[in-house]
């Protein structure tokens, strides 16, 4: 499991690379990001290992997060597999609310996997 935080930027030049440079400042390392913008906003994705230093440095900058613990799988990496998993999750009620990859390489594919409901997720994985 990583903790996942979730920050909203205004959706103009410039600002992902302010949230690295302050996060680099203070010595916090991503492990890995996955971004998107839309509506005027921009939407970062972050799997930081320091959660409580991250958590503390976007309060002090102001930076408007969410943040939330996600599963870290290993699947064979093939197609249908990843369309397998989310097939359980679903018929066990489980909604996945983000997908991250964290590494691929020898046949296998690592994910970082958002749910509603971990605990159920986590029986099923």
């Amino acid at each position: 499991m990583a903790i996942q935080f979730d920050v909203v930027l205004v959706d103009r030049p410039g600002e992902l690379g302010k949230l690295a440079r302050t996060l680099a400042e203070k010595a916090v390392n991503i492990d890995a990001i996955s971004a998107v913008s839309g509506g005027g906003k921009g939407y970062v994705s972050l799997l930081i290992p320091a959660a409580p230093k991250a958590r503390t440095v976007l309060r002090e900058h102001g930076y408007e997060f969410g943040e939330r613990t996600v599963l870290t799988v290993t699947l064979e990496d093939r197609p249908g597999t990843l369309g397998e998993l989310a097939k359980r999750l679903g018929g066990a009620g489980v909604n996945v609310t983000s997908v991250i990859t964290l590494n691929s390489g020898s046949g296998r594919v690592q994910l970082a996997i958002g749910v509603d409901d971990l605990d159920k997720a986590r029986r099923v994985v």
